[in-house]
Protein backbone atom coordinates (compact mmCIF):
# COMPACT_ATOMS: atom_id res chain seq x y z
CA UNK A 1 0.00 0.00 0.00
CA UNK A 2 1.14 3.29 -1.13
CA UNK A 3 0.26 6.94 0.01
CA UNK A 4 2.72 8.69 -1.62
CA UNK A 5 1.14 9.01 -5.04
CA UNK A 6 -3.06 8.09 -4.91
CA UNK A 7 -3.19 6.76 -8.51
CA UNK A 8 -6.73 5.75 -8.10
CA UNK A 9 -7.49 9.66 -7.59
CA UNK A 10 -4.96 10.82 -10.17
CA UNK A 11 -7.38 9.22 -12.60
CA UNK A 12 -10.80 10.20 -11.49
CA UNK A 13 -9.65 13.55 -11.47
CA UNK A 14 -8.07 13.33 -15.21
CA UNK A 15 -11.28 12.06 -16.08
CA UNK A 16 -13.06 14.36 -13.98
CA UNK A 17 -11.33 17.24 -15.63
CA UNK A 18 -12.00 16.05 -19.53
CA UNK A 19 -15.80 15.42 -19.20
CA UNK A 20 -16.06 18.79 -17.33
CA UNK A 21 -14.44 20.46 -19.93
CA UNK A 22 -16.50 18.79 -22.37
CA UNK A 23 -19.83 19.33 -20.44
CA UNK A 24 -18.65 23.26 -20.52
CA UNK A 25 -18.40 23.30 -24.01
CA UNK A 26 -22.05 21.60 -24.28
CA UNK A 27 -23.07 24.32 -22.22
CA UNK A 28 -22.22 26.97 -24.20
CA UNK A 29 -23.41 25.42 -27.46
CA UNK A 30 -26.87 24.59 -26.02
CA UNK A 31 -26.87 28.30 -24.51
CA UNK A 32 -25.82 29.83 -27.67
CA UNK A 33 -27.49 28.00 -30.54
CA UNK A 34 -24.41 27.39 -32.33
CA UNK A 35 -21.94 24.34 -32.50
CA UNK A 36 -19.45 26.91 -33.62
CA UNK A 37 -18.34 28.96 -30.68
CA UNK A 38 -14.62 29.06 -31.87
CA UNK A 39 -12.15 28.49 -33.88
CA UNK A 40 -11.16 25.32 -31.82
CA UNK A 41 -14.76 24.02 -31.95
CA UNK A 42 -13.81 23.21 -35.86
CA UNK A 43 -11.77 25.52 -38.01
CA UNK A 44 -12.53 24.13 -41.46
CA UNK A 45 -15.83 23.84 -40.89
CA UNK A 46 -16.04 27.66 -39.42
CA UNK A 47 -13.82 28.94 -42.38
CA UNK A 48 -16.71 27.08 -44.66
CA UNK A 49 -19.69 28.43 -42.78
CA UNK A 50 -17.90 32.21 -42.73
CA UNK A 51 -17.80 31.96 -46.77
CA UNK A 52 -21.48 30.96 -46.92
CA UNK A 53 -22.69 34.15 -44.82
CA UNK A 54 -20.75 36.21 -46.57
CA UNK A 55 -22.45 34.69 -49.98
CA UNK A 56 -25.93 34.71 -47.52
CA UNK A 57 -25.03 38.76 -46.93
CA UNK A 58 -24.43 39.74 -50.62
CA UNK A 59 -27.74 37.20 -52.10
CA UNK A 60 -30.30 39.13 -49.67
CA UNK A 61 -28.79 42.43 -50.37
CA UNK A 62 -29.67 41.05 -54.30
CA UNK A 63 -32.84 40.15 -53.71
CA UNK A 64 -33.25 44.38 -52.47
CA UNK A 65 -32.06 45.28 -55.00
CA UNK A 66 -34.32 43.00 -57.13
CA UNK A 67 -37.49 44.38 -55.07
CA UNK A 68 -36.08 48.33 -55.75
CA UNK A 69 -35.29 46.79 -59.66
CA UNK A 70 -39.09 45.93 -59.82
CA UNK A 71 -39.90 49.70 -58.14
CA UNK A 72 -37.54 51.79 -60.94
CA UNK A 73 -39.91 49.45 -63.69
CA UNK A 74 -42.85 50.41 -62.42
CA UNK A 75 -42.55 53.85 -62.27
CA UNK A 76 -41.14 53.85 -66.09
CA UNK A 77 -43.99 51.57 -66.44
CA UNK A 78 -46.45 53.72 -65.56
CA UNK A 79 -45.19 57.26 -67.03
CA UNK A 80 -45.05 54.93 -70.64
CA UNK A 81 -48.73 54.45 -70.22
CA UNK A 82 -49.72 57.99 -69.77
CA UNK A 83 -47.52 58.91 -72.69
CA UNK A 84 -49.19 56.22 -75.06
CA UNK A 85 -52.45 57.92 -73.86
CA UNK A 86 -50.99 61.49 -74.90
CA UNK A 87 -49.99 59.90 -78.62
CA UNK A 88 -53.52 58.53 -79.19
CA UNK A 89 -54.37 61.83 -78.47
CA UNK A 90 -52.10 63.25 -81.08
CA UNK A 91 -52.87 60.81 -83.91
CA UNK A 92 -56.50 62.04 -83.41
CA UNK A 93 -55.23 65.67 -83.79
CA UNK A 94 -53.41 65.40 -86.80
CA UNK A 95 -55.62 62.98 -88.25
CA UNK A 96 -57.95 66.19 -87.61
CA UNK A 97 -56.01 68.77 -89.36
CA UNK A 98 -54.44 66.59 -92.29
CA UNK A 99 -57.98 67.15 -93.68
CA UNK A 100 -59.13 69.40 -95.92
CA UNK A 101 -62.70 70.31 -94.35
CA UNK A 102 -60.31 72.19 -91.54
CA UNK A 103 -59.79 75.51 -92.00
CA UNK A 104 -56.14 77.02 -90.59
CA UNK A 105 -57.76 78.61 -88.42
CA UNK A 106 -58.78 75.65 -86.82
CA UNK A 107 -55.31 74.09 -87.67
CA UNK A 108 -54.23 76.97 -84.87
CA UNK A 109 -56.27 75.47 -82.17
CA UNK A 110 -55.59 72.36 -83.09
CA UNK A 111 -51.53 73.03 -82.82
CA UNK A 112 -52.35 74.95 -79.58
CA UNK A 113 -53.93 71.69 -77.59
CA UNK A 114 -50.64 69.57 -79.88
CA UNK A 115 -48.17 72.06 -78.39
CA UNK A 116 -49.36 71.01 -74.58
CA UNK A 117 -49.29 67.66 -75.24
CA UNK A 118 -45.91 67.69 -75.82
CA UNK A 119 -44.92 70.25 -73.13
CA UNK A 120 -46.94 67.15 -71.12
CA UNK A 121 -44.38 64.72 -72.72
CA UNK A 122 -40.89 66.16 -71.86
CA UNK A 123 -42.70 66.94 -68.28
CA UNK A 124 -43.49 63.28 -67.78
CA UNK A 125 -40.66 61.78 -68.54
CA UNK A 126 -38.71 65.18 -66.77
CA UNK A 127 -40.49 63.80 -63.61
CA UNK A 128 -39.89 60.12 -64.01
CA UNK A 129 -37.35 59.35 -61.48
CA UNK A 130 -36.06 57.39 -59.33
CA UNK A 131 -33.29 58.59 -56.35
CA UNK A 132 -32.71 61.84 -58.82
CA UNK A 133 -32.11 59.59 -62.06
CA UNK A 134 -34.35 60.18 -65.28
CA UNK A 135 -35.60 56.82 -66.43
CA UNK A 136 -36.84 57.70 -69.58
CA UNK A 137 -34.84 60.36 -70.99
CA UNK A 138 -32.13 57.77 -72.82
CA UNK A 139 -29.73 58.81 -70.38
CA UNK A 140 -30.53 55.97 -67.41
CA UNK A 141 -27.16 54.29 -66.71
CA UNK A 142 -25.13 57.17 -67.54
CA UNK A 143 -22.47 58.32 -65.96
CA UNK A 144 -19.47 61.16 -65.76
CA UNK A 145 -16.19 60.89 -68.05
CA UNK A 146 -13.92 61.66 -64.90
CA UNK A 147 -11.08 61.59 -67.20
CA UNK A 148 -8.98 64.82 -66.09
CA UNK A 149 -8.49 65.75 -69.69
CA UNK A 150 -12.60 65.50 -70.36
CA UNK A 151 -13.86 66.89 -66.83
CA UNK A 152 -14.17 70.40 -65.55
CA UNK A 153 -11.49 72.00 -64.19
CA UNK A 154 -11.25 75.53 -63.27
CA UNK A 155 -9.11 77.58 -61.01
CA UNK A 156 -8.40 81.07 -59.83
CA UNK A 157 -5.60 83.07 -58.35
CA UNK A 158 -4.35 84.24 -55.46
CA UNK A 159 -5.00 83.41 -52.13
CA UNK A 160 -8.30 82.20 -53.07
CA UNK A 161 -9.47 78.29 -52.81
CA UNK A 162 -9.02 76.08 -55.77
CA UNK A 163 -13.40 76.00 -57.19
CA UNK A 164 -14.36 73.06 -59.18
CA UNK A 165 -17.26 71.14 -60.96
CA UNK A 166 -18.57 68.46 -58.83
CA UNK A 167 -21.74 66.10 -58.82
CA UNK A 168 -22.17 66.65 -62.69
CA UNK A 169 -25.42 64.38 -63.54
CA UNK A 170 -26.65 64.16 -67.31
CA UNK A 171 -30.01 63.11 -68.35
CA UNK A 172 -31.97 63.75 -71.59
CA UNK A 173 -28.30 64.27 -73.50
CA UNK A 174 -27.28 62.23 -75.92
CA UNK A 175 -24.39 59.87 -74.80
CA UNK A 176 -20.39 60.72 -74.60
CA UNK A 177 -21.11 64.55 -75.67
CA UNK A 178 -19.40 67.22 -74.55
CA UNK A 179 -20.75 70.54 -73.69
CA UNK A 180 -19.39 73.66 -74.06
CA UNK A 181 -19.58 76.10 -70.82
CA UNK A 182 -18.76 80.19 -71.54
CA UNK A 183 -19.56 82.73 -69.40
CA UNK A 184 -20.38 86.35 -70.64
CA UNK A 185 -22.26 89.16 -68.77
CA UNK A 186 -23.04 87.22 -65.52
CA UNK A 187 -24.19 84.31 -67.41
CA UNK A 188 -23.08 80.64 -68.27
CA UNK A 189 -24.14 79.23 -71.55
CA UNK A 190 -24.13 75.49 -72.06
CA UNK A 191 -23.72 74.40 -75.36
CA UNK A 192 -23.99 70.93 -76.82
CA UNK A 193 -25.84 68.21 -78.37
CA UNK A 194 -27.11 70.30 -80.89
CA UNK A 195 -28.92 72.61 -77.98
CA UNK A 196 -27.82 75.82 -76.63
CA UNK A 197 -29.01 77.56 -72.48
CA UNK A 198 -27.80 80.51 -70.91
CA UNK A 199 -28.58 81.10 -66.93
CA UNK A 200 -27.93 83.83 -64.46
CA UNK A 201 -24.94 83.57 -62.18
CA UNK A 202 -24.92 84.00 -58.85
CA UNK A 203 -23.08 85.78 -56.03
CA UNK A 204 -19.52 85.57 -56.79
CA UNK A 205 -17.46 83.18 -54.65
CA UNK A 206 -19.98 81.41 -53.20
CA UNK A 207 -21.53 77.59 -53.51
CA UNK A 208 -23.83 77.56 -56.94
CA UNK A 209 -25.90 74.92 -58.28
CA UNK A 210 -26.53 75.55 -62.23
CA UNK A 211 -29.25 73.50 -63.64
CA UNK A 212 -29.75 73.83 -67.72
CA UNK A 213 -33.17 71.98 -67.24
CA UNK A 214 -33.91 71.87 -70.85
CA UNK A 215 -30.77 70.36 -71.93
CA UNK A 216 -30.75 68.04 -68.97
CA UNK A 217 -27.44 69.00 -66.91
CA UNK A 218 -26.87 70.51 -64.45
CA UNK A 219 -23.47 71.01 -61.68
CA UNK A 220 -22.56 72.46 -58.49
CA UNK A 221 -19.59 75.25 -59.36
CA UNK A 222 -17.75 76.72 -56.13
CA UNK A 223 -15.96 79.49 -56.57
CA UNK A 224 -15.88 83.23 -58.68
CA UNK A 225 -17.71 82.13 -62.11
CA UNK A 226 -16.74 85.48 -63.71
CA UNK A 227 -12.94 84.25 -63.13
CA UNK A 228 -13.17 80.64 -63.52
CA UNK A 229 -15.09 80.48 -66.68
CA UNK A 230 -13.23 83.62 -68.59
CA UNK A 231 -12.52 80.66 -71.17
CA UNK A 232 -14.49 77.43 -72.58
CA UNK A 233 -14.92 74.95 -70.24
CA UNK A 234 -16.07 71.36 -71.42
CA UNK A 235 -18.18 68.73 -69.94
CA UNK A 236 -17.93 65.77 -70.99
CA UNK A 237 -20.43 62.76 -70.53
CA UNK A 238 -20.41 59.02 -71.63
CA UNK A 239 -22.90 56.35 -71.35
CA UNK A 240 -23.10 52.97 -70.30
CA UNK A 241 -24.34 50.04 -72.59
CA UNK A 242 -27.07 49.41 -70.44
CA UNK A 243 -28.44 49.86 -66.99
CA UNK A 244 -27.46 47.31 -64.71
CA UNK A 245 -29.38 45.48 -61.37
CA UNK A 246 -27.09 43.41 -59.26
CA UNK A 247 -29.08 40.11 -58.77
CA UNK A 248 -26.24 38.59 -57.42
CA UNK A 249 -23.47 38.30 -55.08
CA UNK A 250 -20.07 37.10 -57.33
CA UNK A 251 -18.17 39.13 -58.98
CA UNK A 252 -18.26 42.43 -60.51
CA UNK A 253 -16.89 41.08 -64.20
CA UNK A 254 -19.95 38.66 -63.89
CA UNK A 255 -22.53 39.43 -66.15
CA UNK A 256 -24.17 36.28 -64.39
CA UNK A 257 -24.53 38.42 -61.60
CA UNK A 258 -26.44 41.10 -63.50
CA UNK A 259 -29.96 41.96 -65.09
CA UNK A 260 -28.92 44.71 -68.19
CA UNK A 261 -31.41 46.98 -70.20
CA UNK A 262 -31.51 49.82 -72.29
CA UNK A 263 -34.48 52.51 -71.83
CA UNK A 264 -34.57 54.72 -74.44
CA UNK A 265 -35.18 58.66 -74.89
CA UNK A 266 -39.24 59.19 -74.84
CA UNK A 267 -38.85 62.42 -74.53
CA UNK A 268 -40.35 64.56 -77.52
CA UNK A 269 -37.04 65.02 -79.50
CA UNK A 270 -36.42 61.38 -78.72
CA UNK A 271 -40.13 60.51 -80.11
CA UNK A 272 -39.16 62.80 -82.92
CA UNK A 273 -41.69 65.05 -82.51
CA UNK A 274 -40.20 68.34 -80.90
CA UNK A 275 -40.82 70.01 -84.23
CA UNK A 276 -43.90 68.64 -85.50
CA UNK A 277 -46.80 71.35 -86.09
CA UNK A 278 -49.89 70.92 -87.28
CA UNK A 279 -50.78 74.45 -87.85
CA UNK A 280 -50.48 73.67 -91.41
CA UNK A 281 -51.82 70.70 -93.78
CA UNK A 282 -48.86 69.96 -94.73
CA UNK A 283 -47.09 70.43 -91.23
CA UNK A 284 -50.09 68.01 -90.32
CA UNK A 285 -49.60 65.05 -93.05
CA UNK A 286 -45.67 65.04 -92.14
CA UNK A 287 -46.94 64.78 -88.12
CA UNK A 288 -49.08 61.98 -89.15
CA UNK A 289 -45.77 59.42 -90.06
CA UNK A 290 -43.72 61.07 -87.11
CA UNK A 291 -46.42 60.37 -84.72
CA UNK A 292 -46.46 56.44 -85.99
CA UNK A 293 -42.65 56.41 -85.85
CA UNK A 294 -42.97 57.73 -82.17
CA UNK A 295 -45.53 55.06 -81.05
CA UNK A 296 -43.05 52.69 -82.65
CA UNK A 297 -40.43 53.88 -80.61
CA UNK A 298 -42.70 53.88 -77.35
CA UNK A 299 -43.84 50.24 -78.11
CA UNK A 300 -39.90 49.45 -78.55
CA UNK A 301 -39.16 50.89 -74.22
CA UNK A 302 -42.29 49.39 -73.45
CA UNK A 303 -41.57 46.12 -74.63
CA UNK A 304 -37.88 46.77 -72.67
CA UNK A 305 -39.42 47.24 -69.67
CA UNK A 306 -42.01 44.48 -69.85
CA UNK A 307 -39.57 41.59 -70.74
CA UNK A 308 -37.24 43.37 -67.86
CA UNK A 309 -40.55 42.94 -65.11
CA UNK A 310 -41.11 39.63 -66.35
CA UNK A 311 -37.17 38.65 -66.17
CA UNK A 312 -37.35 40.16 -62.79
CA UNK A 313 -39.53 38.29 -61.73
CA UNK A 314 -37.96 34.89 -62.10
CA UNK A 315 -34.44 36.51 -60.47
CA UNK A 316 -36.46 37.09 -57.59
CA UNK A 317 -37.79 33.68 -56.82
CA UNK A 318 -34.18 32.59 -58.07
CA UNK A 319 -32.30 34.93 -55.66
CA UNK A 320 -34.53 33.91 -52.70
CA UNK A 321 -34.09 30.08 -53.42
CA UNK A 322 -30.19 30.64 -53.48
CA UNK A 323 -30.38 32.56 -50.13
CA UNK A 324 -32.32 29.40 -48.49
CA UNK A 325 -29.83 27.05 -49.65
CA UNK A 326 -26.88 29.01 -48.74
CA UNK A 327 -28.72 29.54 -45.22
CA UNK A 328 -29.48 26.24 -45.08
CA UNK A 329 -25.85 24.59 -46.02
CA UNK A 330 -24.34 27.40 -43.08
CA UNK A 331 -27.33 26.27 -40.54
CA UNK A 332 -25.91 22.17 -40.98
CA UNK A 333 -22.47 23.41 -40.10
CA UNK A 334 -22.72 26.08 -37.69
CA UNK A 335 -25.63 25.70 -35.80
CA UNK A 336 -26.17 23.25 -33.06
CA UNK A 337 -28.57 20.21 -33.14
CA UNK A 338 -30.16 20.49 -30.03
CA UNK A 339 -31.83 17.52 -29.58
CA UNK A 340 -28.80 15.42 -29.94
CA UNK A 341 -26.63 18.02 -28.04
CA UNK A 342 -28.83 17.95 -25.23
CA UNK A 343 -28.39 13.89 -25.16
CA UNK A 344 -24.62 14.86 -25.28
CA UNK A 345 -25.01 16.79 -22.10
CA UNK A 346 -26.99 14.62 -20.34
CA UNK A 347 -24.62 11.95 -20.51
CA UNK A 348 -21.81 14.69 -19.51
CA UNK A 349 -23.73 15.75 -16.64
CA UNK A 350 -23.81 12.19 -15.16
CA UNK A 351 -20.38 11.41 -15.78
CA UNK A 352 -19.33 14.87 -13.76
CA UNK A 353 -21.38 13.34 -11.19
CA UNK A 354 -19.74 9.89 -10.87
CA UNK A 355 -16.60 11.17 -11.24
CA UNK A 356 -16.94 13.50 -8.27
CA UNK A 357 -18.28 10.56 -6.21
CA UNK A 358 -15.18 8.17 -7.51
CA UNK A 359 -12.70 11.13 -6.88
CA UNK A 360 -14.42 11.22 -3.46
CA UNK A 361 -14.13 8.01 -3.20
CA UNK A 362 -10.16 7.47 -4.27
CA UNK A 363 -9.64 10.07 -1.79
CA UNK A 364 -11.20 8.23 1.01
CA UNK A 365 -9.63 4.62 0.67
CA UNK A 366 -6.32 5.78 1.61
CA UNK A 367 -7.41 6.15 4.69
CA UNK A 368 -7.49 2.65 5.31
CA UNK A 369 -3.69 2.67 6.18
CA UNK A 370 -4.33 4.20 9.45
CA UNK A 371 -5.24 0.67 10.71
CA UNK A 372 -2.03 -0.46 10.41
CA UNK A 373 -0.71 1.84 13.23
CA UNK A 374 -3.64 0.37 15.60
Amino acid sequence: MFIQNNINSMNALNNLSVNETALTSSIQKLSSGFRLNRAGDDAAGLSIANSLRNNGVGLLAAQQNVSQANSVLQIADGATQGISAILDRMKQLATESASANVTDSDRQKIQAEFSQLTAEIDRTVGSTVYQGQKLLAGTFGMTQDTAAANSVTVAVGGSSPTPGVSNVSVSGAAASTTYALTYASNALTLTGNGMSQTVATGTAGSAQHYNFDKMGVSFDFNGDASTAFATNKNIATTANAAASFRVGSGAVSDNDNLVSLTLGDISTAGLGLSTANLGTYAGAQAALGNITSAVATLNTTIGTIGAAESRLGYATSNVASLYQNVSAAESVIRDTNMAQEYTNFSKLSILQQAGTAMLAQANSSQQSVLKLFQ
